[in-house]
């Protein structure tokens, strides 16, 4: 399943927003979190069992300052 949350994830992160340089479209990282939970809910709608998606979870990074 790793292969479909990629897929889902990146989907969501690559959705067409336009960034500050002409014709280019960014990731915004800061929605990561989200982006895993739409991709893993692709998963549960699906039925997948509860094993093959509980393994993907999202640590976010502080920086110390």
């Amino acid at each position: 399943n790793g292969p479909k949350i990629a897929d889902g994830f990146y989907k969501y992160l690559y959705r067409k927003k336009p960034s500050a340089v002409a014709d280019t479209f960014r990731p915004d990282t800061r929605e990561s979190a989200q982006a895993l939970h739409v991709a893993v809910s692709m998963l549960r709608s699906e039925g997948v069992s509860v094993k093959r998606w509980v393994p993907f979870i999202h640590m976010e990074r502080r920086d110390e300052g």
